[in-house]
């Protein structure tokens, strides 16, 4: 029988004397399944026909991994399990590429690669929530294949409505050529509805890896993030549209010397313009120390002609401050950005008669949330810092924030020091790290942060995963939370 427990608490706000609307928080608990966790992995989740996808995304044995762990939209479980297909034969392999939601499909990019038939194609299949790769396809991309070392390259992305698919695919590298690309889009029943071929200018280099993004409206955008000879990163943006498929623009996004681009993501707004936005440091002769970011830049195409670009200071310099995720809420533009560490542990020199061992550990250091806030022309509107510090060997995604838009509001959910709340925990069932809701409007009122214990907490001996987290309507989030056995489902509803 399926049980959920649902759990109801109002927090009362008051600020100077006057009563503020309450906020209510309702949590809804789903069933446990076996937890996995993977060292150096990456998340990937969406919702598709009201279920949750949960990927987790890992190299090995050669091969990029996916595994899946899904629930239905009232908490019940679904599957854990590894997403397979059928690799095929030596020069005739097969391999997923990315996993994508569209329309209320999940979807498996299968790239396939035929030596004999000189095609790299990527081929579209459906997943179903229990995991299962189908054995029909539909092809979306084809490029050129001649060898292993040099098959070229695909990418694909979903809308933000999710109803369109975008695909390139980076012919092979040719020296002294520039790099070509097919482009092709998708409508959600996987019916071709445009493409063309973009030759990007100069001469193509390796040292290089692309993105796509594409507008509810099928706009089309090609990032390429370059490096230098010093390892400082360049950025530019291709615009490519159905409607005019001759007329590709590009935008260059750079920061002026001696100030380098750190880090960097981006979205696409409702007008199918992208947004990006990140972080600088400067670059100097002598660097002693940690990185520090010491501004904010912005970019978009206003209008599909413009290039707007900004730049501000921050508040003052930041250790190791990385661009997490960039989210709209009317005229207000949020970059969210965490101060971040990844170290990696020299593993000791083998002995004799040992062979030397190449997995690594790492040390991860989650400290500070920072909001930084824009209008929809890039001017600064305001900082905020949420303060937290976590430190993790090997597995992190516990110290990661999941920000959203909810109610109006940005909402970011992350766990933090227990201590900073309540004594006596570990009698009570929680563990170290407890969960924080905050919630901030777009003139800068951050309310008071919602902390998950006593009346509203999560299951006892838990743990909140906020890596694993989805949104199924503008006040409902839902996240997985674990302990050393079980993942369970936990549904937010923020009213």
């Amino acid at each position: 029988m399926k049980q959920f427990k649902k759990i109801t608490f109002i927090l009362c706000l008051s600020v100077a004397g006057i009563a503020a609307k309450a906020q209510k928080v309702t949590l809804t608990k789903g069933q446990p399944s076996p937890v996995e966790l993977v060292k150096g992995s990456d998340v990937i989740n969406f919702t598709a026909n009201g279920d949750n996808y949960y990927f987790t995304k890992f190299y090995e044995h050669a091969v990029m991994n996916y595994h899946l762990l899904s629930y239905d939209s009232k908490g019940s479980y679904i599957t854990k399990t590894n997403v397979e297909i059928n690799l095929g034969t030596f020069n005739n392999t097969y391999s997923i590429d990315d996993v994508v939601g569209l329309g209320n499909k999940a979807y498996a990019m299968v790239e396939h690669l035929d030596k004999a038939g000189g095609k790299n194609t990527l081929l579209a299949r459906v997943i179903d929530n229990n995991g299962k790769v189908s054995e029909t396809e539909t092809e979306v991309m084809s490029i050129p294949f001649e060898k292993i070392m040099n098959s070229g390259f695909n990418n694909s992305a979903s809308s933000p409505d999710m109803k369109t698919l975008a695909v390139i695919g980076e012919m092979p590298f040719v020296k002294e050529q520039p790099a070509t690309f097919k482009v092709a889009i998708y409508d959600a029943s996987l019916k071709k509805t445009g493409e063309g071929q973009i030759n990007l200018p100069g001469e193509n280099t390796k040292n290089k890896s692309m993105s796509v993004a594409v507008g509810n409206d099928r706009t089309v955008y090609i990032i390429k993030k370059g490096m230098t000879k010093k390892g400082e990163i360049t950025l530019s943006v291709y615009q490519w549209s159905a409607a005019s498929p001759a007329d590709v623009k590009e935008y260059t996004i750079a920061v002026t010397e001696p100030m380098q681009i750190s880090s960097y993501t981006y979205t696409v707004n409702d007008n199918s313009e992208i947004v990006v936005s990140g972080l600088y440091y400067e670059r100097k002769t002598l660097t002693v120390g940690e990185k520090q970011a010491v501004g904010v830049l912005y970019f978009t195409n206003k209008g599909k002609t413009e290039n707007l670009f900004k730049t501000f200071a921050l508040d003052a310099k930041v250790d190791n401050l990385t661009a997490e995720k960039v989210l709209i809420n009317g005229n207000t533009i949020f970059l969210t950005a965490e101060n971040y560490k990844e170290e990696r542990i020299t593993p000791p020199p083998a002995t004799a008669g040992t062979a030397a061992s190449f997995d690594y550990n790492y040390d991860y250091t989650h400290k500070s949330d920072f909001v930084i806030a824009m209008d929809a022309d890039g001017n600064k509107k305001f900082q905020l810092e949420l303060s937290k510090d976590g430190k993790a060997r090997d597995f992190d995604k516990q110290l990661y924030s999941a920000y959203y838009i909810c109610n109006g509001k940005l909402t970011v959910v992350y766990n933090d020091d227990i201590k900073k709340y309540m004594k006596d925990y570990y009698s009570n069932g929680y563990t170290g790290l407890i969960p924080v809701l905050v919630q901030i409007t777009n003139d800068g009122l951050m309310q008071p942060p919602i902390i998950f214990k006593d009346d509203i907490r999560i299951d006892r001996d838990f743990m909140l995963y906020p890596a694993f987290s989805t949104q199924q309507a503008t006040n409902q989030l839902s996240f997985l939370e674990a302990n050393g056995q079980y993942f369970k489902f936990l549904g937010v509803k923020v009213d």
